[in-house]
């Protein structure tokens, strides 16, 4: 009796009418589709409604309209010449000066607010200028707002004023055949001035400045950073013979100027160049120097757990190095000793006397050349 109450119940639950399957399939697929339906218009209204409002707050023209990626929207004009703009400005456009020097200029672009006149300076929002001085690339980027694209002064390769102007000058390097780029930023009746060229001397940066601003307010002092671990250095120069000059770096410590590192020279900037060369993260100072009598030697300066030391070549590093006897003819003999800033590579050409003939050889040992010792300021 138990066994087919069982069986039966078993038949009644598995022998369901496929009509009734299908249409409670089918049933449950449109309340599933209602239900997606019923949420969906909703949010598609609600994406529509932001979507229009971040438009609105886009192309909306605020306050001050000459403000790029703040909501205003701005047009690019080529511009011919820029005695086009320089004529209504109404002020000194520091460009012109540049261009009256006989740099050629490759590109003049002007942006400004969309709808108003190109010809009206309270439109104009940034102007770039490119083109060539000397043989070197230039771009100078002026922003009418006042801001421009600093960074931190402890990043700069040198601190100049011109009058009441501050210049800060960057060193970045450069994926051109010249190994860096040396960008000036300033700011002159608050329009903000970004000036970079391509170059391998850091003193080209310094020929289009005064051609800008005229001559620094001391020529014979500069302003350079991260030399021997200290975030600025005052450099000066002092004539001790016609033509021939001495730089003197000075660090403040505790609030009293010290010397660390003396150069000699004949031209009007040092040769002189912060790089790393023990890989201690401290940068030593490298000088190129010449002497009077001609002799040209490399110094270099490190900064011994706070104690300043000079570095000379050893000549018994030649010796070992490149089997070179020892120096006999004294200044004569002395070889000329040159950092080479773009390859980072030192290089040494001395007169070989046996065979009539110059030899140059060329090396990358870090410190182990030099002999240090404490330096003493001259002064």
């Amino acid at each position: 009796m138990k066994e087919k109450e069982t069986l039966k119940l078993y038949n009644s639950l598995t022998n369901i009418d496929d009509q009734f399957i299908e249409e409670a399939r089918t049933k449950a697929g449109r309340t599933k589709k209602n239900n997606w339906y019923k949420w969906a218009v909703p949010a598609a209204c609600l994406c529509l409604g932001i979507c229009v409002f971040t438009v609105c707050r886009l192309f909306s023209n605020p306050e001050d309209g000459r403000r790029e990626g703040q909501g205003t929207r701005t047009e690019v004009v080529e511009i011919g010449s820029l005695e086009e703009l320089a004529s209504s400005y109404g002020s000194d456009l520091l460009a012109e000066k540049l261009v009256a020097s006989a740099a050629k200029t490759t590109s003049i672009r002007l942006s400004y607010t969309q709808g108003e006149d190109a010809s009206d300076p309270a439109a104009w929002n940034t102007l770039s200028i490119k083109g060539d001085y000397n043989g070197n690339d230039f771009t100078l980027d002026c922003s009418f707002d006042g801001e421009s694209d600093r960074k931190d002064q402890t990043e700069a390769y040198a601190v100049t004023q011109y009058g009441n102007v501050e210049v800060t000058i960057y060193q970045e390097e450069s994926d051109w055949s010249d190994p860096y780029i040396y960008r000036a930023a300033f700011t002159v009746d608050g329009v903000a001035y970004n000036l970079s060229i391509h170059s391998d001397d850091p003193e080209e940066i310094n020929d289009y400045l005064n051609i800008l601003l005229g001559e620094p307010e001391d020529s014979n002092t500069q302003t350079v950073t991260d030399v021997l671990g200290f975030d600025v250095c005052r450099v000066e120069m002092e004539e001790i013979n016609p033509h021939q000059v001495m730089w003197h770096y000075y660090v403040e410590v505790n609030g009293e100027d010290i010397c660390v590192a003396e150069q000699f020279g004949y031209d009007n900037h040092p040769e002189s160049w912060s790089r790393d060369l023990d890989g201690d993260g401290v940068p030593e100072l490298i000088c190129n120097n010449q002497y009077g009598d001609g002799v040209q030697m490399v110094y270099v300066y490190r900064n011994n757990n706070g104690s300043i030391e000079e570095g000379h070549i050893r000549w018994s590093y030649y010796e070992e190095k490149f089997g070179w006897p020892n120096n006999e003819h004294g200044v004569a003999g002395m070889p000329v000793e040159l950092y080479d800033p773009e390859r980072d590579i030192f290089t040494v050409t001395r007169y070989d006397y046996d065979s009539d003939t110059t030899v140059t050889a060329e090396f990358d040992d870090g410190l182990i050349p030099f002999e240090f010792l404490p330096f003493t300021h001259s002064l």
